[in-house]
């Protein structure tokens, strides 16, 4: 019968009594341990023809164990058994020879199958040696050249001196045999020797018995090496002690082994209890910021909630949110937590700490350590923290503030709790950004901004120019899920589209309308600036008109938008850009934006579709260039059901008119 040696490794009791005594019954002999790291040590020691494992082990878990037993270069078939079946390719990945889901009974007769399968250790049939008995030669030659470290001394001799070693012996200890002849084996031993160990050895010398110990020796050029010595006594016919024997292993792989197994479950158990202690400090500030978050809908309110919850987190020692002023040289200070009496409103960017200037430039999170700045009212040292991290709070491609945080313990803003500060940062910015909005649409007072532009690379003056001929801008489509933006825009005259292709951005133009005065065409274009950015700015465009050397734009924009930096951000995407005229007044009625922005939400996706088709192609001009059947096949549409979309249509724009005016005629803001 066929006996296959098997290393089970089984964290706890439960079903191992079942298992080993199912494997039993097929023929294997189970060495059973409980972690990876007795099993490494196993593996190094003796020889197995198959490796099975649980996944859940102590400190560690069988894939990282079979992916340790593949470094060490051991091709130990092995097999992962585990409940969850999710785990299959990562066990292969590591190494693993099968996979072996455990789910009762039926799974020990497959991993018994597996096993026989994989085994092919097989002892065959007994033979005949008579007449083929080792001569004392033999013996003396097998000795001589096993793969062994074999020594042997001679106690009747001053000091128990080595009287014998083989090759094997001299190969792992770098000593040749003249060296070594004549001297006691403690000439191995050195600094890193546990003296605990010698006297182990030693006693069971003395009470001449066998002994095995793992030992820290030294070869003859100093390397130290890991030796698991067995020194036995060697008795003659009368039972008396002539020498002593020992068997000399080199386990340094082994022992190294085993000691990145512990390292790597020391590690992992490090991680964990991190993770949990960051965990326990940052989930409840998540909820209590995503309340304040919820609650409040004004700007410094909320900032200055977040720094208060912040600083009741343990584990931080204060918080701060700031915005840059319009001169960018100064940051201030708008809510801060945790500061008895500094920082001042307003502090100098030549007295901040790096991680404020690098938040700035990369728009990423930030951190300087206690010893990284000395001086200023922002550092570490300065409030007693160890730490501190700067979020830059940014949503829309816009920055709403910076977000400073102090960490006090050693292990706080480490790299994970940076990760989900920078969540809890966009967050924030998204919440801000709706307040913004919000009070945009329902601020009666508004700032109309003149800007002009004269640069040809702005693609509307390039057209304008290319045709020689005034353009007004109608209206921007596309831009979605990455598609491509169309510009609908209206010339005086005739106009030869071909004109205008190689115009860079410019990829495609189509005629939309024609009449004996004028002309509306689409461009499809790359990029949807600078409409795109303005947007994401809260600013509205309410007008553009375009000649061959400038564009005057025309825009809305909420009272506190910083007017300078606006142009600056103009003046970072075209050259020559101006601020022609500002003034600010009562909004008393919406804006076309507005106005557009309540029907769009009224309209169905086709019903907008028929609306902006039939406009476009001057369905409602008179006399009329285009019927509805014409346009219904620039649709792609029945006629029928292209003025069943825009009678619909129709009747939500005039109800959007009429409902945008209370009884006396007076405009209200949408709801």
């Amino acid at each position: 019968m066929n006996t296959t040696q098997t290393l089970l490794v089984h964290p706890d009791e439960k079903g191992l009594d079942e298992l080993v005594a199912a494997l039993e019954r097929d023929g294997c002999a189970v060495d059973v341990v409980s972690s990876a790291t007795a099993a490494l040590g196993e593996i190094g020691n003796k020889e197995f023809d198959c490796l099975v494992s649980e996944y859940e082990l102590h400190g560690d878990d069988g894939i990282a164990l079979v992916d340790a037993v593949r470094a060490l270069g051991s091709d130990i078939p092995a097999i992962l058994y585990t409940e969850d079946n999710s785990l299959a390719s990562d066990a292969f990945d590591a190494g693993a020879n099968r996979f072996v889901r455990r789910n009762g009974a039926d799974s020990r007769v497959e991993l018994r199958e597996e096993l026989a399968e994989l085994s092919t250790l097989s002892l065959g049939k007994k033979a005949d040696i008579t007449g083929h008995e080792p001569e004392a030669d033999d013996i003396v030659r097998a000795v001589d050249h096993a793969p062994l470290g074999v020594s042997l001394s001679d106690p009747s001799l001053s000091d128990n001196p080595i009287v014998y070693v083989n090759k094997m012996w001299q190969e792992v200890t770098g000593y040749d045999e003249d060296e070594i002849l004549g001297r006691n084996p403690r000439i191995l031993q050195g600094p890193e020797t546990d003296p605990e160990t010698v006297e182990t050895l030693s006693t069971a010398i003395q009470n001449e018995v066998p002994i095995t110990v793992e030992i820290r020796n030294y070869r003859a050029d100093g390397t130290p090496w890991w030796n698991e010595l067995t020194v036995a006594p060697v008795r003659n016919d009368d039972g008396e002690i002539v020498n002593y024997v020992g068997f000399q292993h080199d386990v340094t792989n082994r022992k190294r082994a085993e000691a990145l197994a512990e390292e790597r479950a020391e590690k992992l158990t490090e991680e964990k209890a991190a993770l949990n202690r960051i965990l326990e400090r940052v989930s409840g500030l998540l909820n209590e910021i995503a309340q304040a978050l919820v609650e409040e809908e004004n700007k410094r309110i909320v900032a200055q909630r977040v720094c208060d919850e912040i600083t009741a987190e343990e584990g931080y020692a204060a918080s701060w949110f700031a915005t840059l002023d319009s001169t960018e040289e100064n940051l201030e200070i708008e809510a801060k937590a945790g500061f008895n009496g500094p920082p001042d409103h307003e502090v100098s960017m030549k007295q901040v700490p790096a991680a404020v200037t690098k938040a700035l430039e990369t728009e990423g999170i930030a951190t300087d350590q206690v010893g990284d700045c000395t001086t200023g009212t922002l550092c570490p040292a300065a409030i007693g923290a160890r730490r501190l991290s700067v979020v830059p709070l940014t949503y829309g491609g816009k920055r709403y503030g910076l977000l400073g945080v102090y960490g006090e313990g050693s292990d706080a803003l480490d790299y994970r709790e940076q990760t989900l500060f920078e969540a809890v940062g966009k967050m924030i910015a998204s919440r801000l950004n709706a307040i913004e909005t919000a009070w945009i649409l329902t601020t009666d007072r508004v700032v109309e901004l003149c800007i002009e532009i004269r640069d040809p690379t702005f693609s509307l003056v390039g057209v304008s120019k290319a045709l020689d001929v005034p353009l007004r801008y109608v209206g921007m489509t596309g831009g979605r899920d990455g598609e491509e933006f169309e510009l609908f825009v209206t010339a005086q005259g005739e106009v030869e589209c071909s004109t205008i292709d190689d115009i860079p951005d410019v990829k495609s133009t189509r005629i939309v309308s024609q009449t004996d005065n004028s002309c509306t065409f689409a461009m499809t274009v790359n990029t949807g600036e600078p409409f795109t950015t303005l947007a994401d700015y809260g600013v509205s465009v309410v007008d553009v008109d375009v000649t061959p050397e400038s564009a005057q734009l025309v825009l809305e924009a909420p009272p506190n938008q910083d007017v300078r930096s606006l142009v600056e951000l103009l003046g970072q995407l075209y050259d020559d850009v101006e601020l022609r005229s500002r003034r600010e007044y009562d909004r008393r009625e919406q804006t076309q934006n507005e106005f557009a922005s309540d029907v769009d939400r009224r309209l169905t996706e086709r019903q907008r579709g028929a609306l902006e088709a039939a406009y476009i192609n001057g369905y409602f001009e008179w006399p009329r260039p285009t019927d509805g059947g014409q346009v219904a096949e620039s649709m792609g549409i029945t006629r029928q059901t292209f003025h069943q979309h825009l009678r619909a249509a129709k009747g939500k724009l005039v109800e959007a008119y009429m409902s945008s005016h209370d009884e006396v005629g007076k405009p209200v803001k949408p709801q």
